[in-house]
């Protein structure tokens, strides 16, 4: 035997026990629930390959959700978040800011651009503009307008007024876009949750997502739902405590509503220490399960309200829970009604969860070492965040998460440091609070949604339907193999022996590259195995047909090994390359259980080459040259 025989039997031998120790943990988890593997993995095996094969959900049981991506939203907030920067890109083409002040503008230069311009929102794509002079429209071109904001079209004009829409040919890449994101932020959850067996599958033709969780329990579940619906869109937006827009509404109106208005002392700016400000209140008891279906909850009603509601474009008003120590007026007798409160906000924000690089739960001892939940700004938003509470100074800023305030607390001064901290309701018992934070830095972590999603459907799979389903489908890839090794032997004798070697070899590979790949095993993808395998036999045919082609010639035996795998190689090669090909094709066009079959096909394909040409060679030369088989029994 030559030094390159030796070489290639190592590389064999290595590649077998790496493929081995690889696939060991797994084969404990594919165990039935009660059962233990006859050899349970060391577990130093166990940490130095962590890789597991994680069944599917049509093997496992478990839960399958489908969610449909509010597409309309995405647009809408893409729309608002243009009219937010149409009043600065404007604001420097009629000379009222310079290019340096586009992101860092102050609320008093703001006002300065809209005593020219008013930016108005029209529908859910349109923006209007009105200019208040003849020479400021006459700047507002077509080509201003491409450069500055190339999704907008110009669709009417009279007057001082222009009116702009999204434009069409964009909308279809917006709407791929809200599920692509929708897919990798809802991934990105689960993953944080430690849930690695579970998959997500955008559609983006339909517009919705589904999510399949294998296993699991009830409770997990529930967990499950509500990090993966939580929109968790993160803004910190200034209260414009000055404005007396609440305190302007018709009080019959607000009463009618089942609603009061109160009146607190704010501070205002470091000029103005203390002004008094009007908010909203809606207090009742929340609606039970069991409620009439007529009850509304007092968050309900309150938002109602402010729906019905029309506001200046550039305000809105956010709901926030109010909190015992701020609700003075409840008595002892109410203590099961809960009450919600109103701000108003600037619309526009300068820092969003965009800005957030990392979130953490930790214990502010001022509150008694309640759980709160502190973010880390990445570097553009520990700038932004530290400049907007430069020029806010003495005001309230509110965190608002999803529409809702969690805080409104003072800016004492200047913050630095990129760091904040975000208190959850004080209503809520420790342990409850305690799983809220956490919660809430797994989908801080992950990014919040760029649309809301909408539970469509939802199915609880069995376990049971799972394991009869795997065991017959197991049951008939053990036929089918068992079939082809008999009949190779049989039919090749000892060569049919190798051939069978190799199949065995084939599968352990393709098994252990799962496992290493932590891939899902679904039902199609035991047809794709029992496939590759009955394929992965045709390599070996080809090249023992070959032989025999050799030895009838009157070759040696050693000849006859050699020139049958180098006439039978690109055969072989073609083949398998026009299959893989196939599944390229499969897994390119194909959804769910199609793209699982063409990715265990592909995989089988490579694993095919290697043990039919390289493993295989290397058994054929040990039995010529190193037991000096004179005549090759092939059939």
């Amino acid at each position: 035997m030559d030094r390159s025989w030796y070489l290639r039997f190592t590389v064999v031998i290595l590649a077998i026990a790496a493929a081995w120790l690889a696939l060991w943990p797994s084969l404990d988890g594919l165990a039935d629930e009660g059962e233990e593997f006859a050899m349970p993995a060391p577990q130093w095996v166990r940490d130095v390959f962590p890789g597991r094969i994680n069944p599917g959900l049509d093997i496992k049981g478990g839960l399958r959700l489908s969610y449909e991506v509010e597409v309309d939203e995405y647009i809408r907030d893409r729309r608002d978040r243009y009219s937010e920067q149409m009043v600065r890109q404007i604001g420097v083409l009629i000379g009222v800011l310079d290019d340096d002040d586009v992101d860092s503008a102050s609320r008093d230069q703001i006002a300065d651009v809209q005593e020219r311009i008013t930016v108005q929102r029209v529908g859910g794509r349109g923006i209007r503009v009105t200019f208040e002079n003849q020479e400021d429209r006459d700047l507002f071109d077509n080509q201003w307008l491409s450069d500055h904001f190339p999704d907008l079209r110009r669709s009417g004009a009279e007057g001082l007024r222009v009116d702009l829409t999204m434009r069409e040919d964009r909308l279809e890449d917006l709407r791929k876009t809200a599920v692509e994101q929708a897919v990798r932020t809802v991934s990105d959850r689960i993953d944080t949750m430690g849930l690695r067996e579970a998959t997500v599958i955008g559609r983006e033709t339909e517009g919705d997502l589904i999510v399949e969780v294998p296993g699991a329990t009830e409770e997990a579940f529930d967990t499950i739902r509500e990090i993966i619906a939580r929109t968790a869109r993160l803004e910190f937006k200034v209260l414009d405590d000055e404005a007396s827009y609440v305190a302007d509404l018709d009080a019959e109106t607000i009463e009618a509503a089942g609603l009061e208005r109160r009146t607190e002392s704010a501070p205002a700016g470091e000029s103005r220490p203390q002004v008094a400000t009007s908010y909203l209140v809606s207090t009742g008891e929340p609606c039970s399960e069991t409620a009439d279906e007529e009850c509304i909850d007092p968050r309900e009603r309150l938002q109602t309200f402010i729906e019905s509601l029309e506001m200046p474009d550039d305000h809105q008003l956010i709901v926030s829970r109010l909190s015992r120590s701020e609700d003075s007026e409840v008595d002892e007798r109410d203590r099961d009604e809960e009450s919600w409160r109103t701000y108003y906000v600037f619309r526009s924000t300068d820092v969003t969860g965009e800005d957030v690089a990392d979130a953490a739960v930790t214990y502010d001892p001022n509150e008694g070492n309640r759980p709160v939940v502190s973010i880390t700004f990445n570097s553009a938003g520990a700038t932004k965040f530290e400049e907007m509470t430069g020029r806010n100074t003495k005001r309230r800023m509110a965190i608002v998460l999803d529409d809702r305030a969690e805080s409104a607390p003072v800016i004492q001064t200047r913050i630095g440091g990129g760091r904040a901290q975000i208190t959850l309701g004080s209503m809520l018992d420790y342990n409850k609070l305690l799983e809220e934070a956490n919660q809430l830095v797994v989908v801080l972590r992950a990014g919040a949604l760029p649309a809301p999603l909408r539970p469509a459907n939802e199915q609880l799979i069995g376990p049971t339907l799972g394991r009869d389903s795997v065991k017959k489908g197991a049951m008939g890839a053990v036929v089918g193999v068992g079939l082809v090794i008999v009949f190779m032997f049989l039919y090749y004798q000892v060569a049919g022996l190798v051939a069978d070697f190799m199949v065995l070899l084939n599968l352990l590979f393709l098994l252990s590259i799962m496992a290493a790949f932590e891939a899902t095993l679904t039902l199609p993808g035991v047809a794709a195995i029992a496939l590759t395998i009955g394929m992965a036999v045709d390599a070996n045919v080809l090249i023992t047909e070959r032989i025999r082609e050799e030895l009838r010639q009157g070759k040696s035996t050693r000849s006859a090994v050699d020139q049958g795998f180098k006439r039978a190689f690109w055969s072989v090669f073609d083949s398998q390359v026009t299959t893989f090909i196939a599944g390229v094709v499969l897994f390119q066009y194909g959804t769910g259980p199609i793209k699982g079959f063409a990715v265990m096909l592909m995989i089988g394909i490579i694993t095919s080459l290697f043990t039919g040409i390289f493993c295989s060679k290397v058994f054929f030369d040990w039995i010529v040259r190193g037991l000096k088989v004179e005549r090759l029994r092939v059939g």
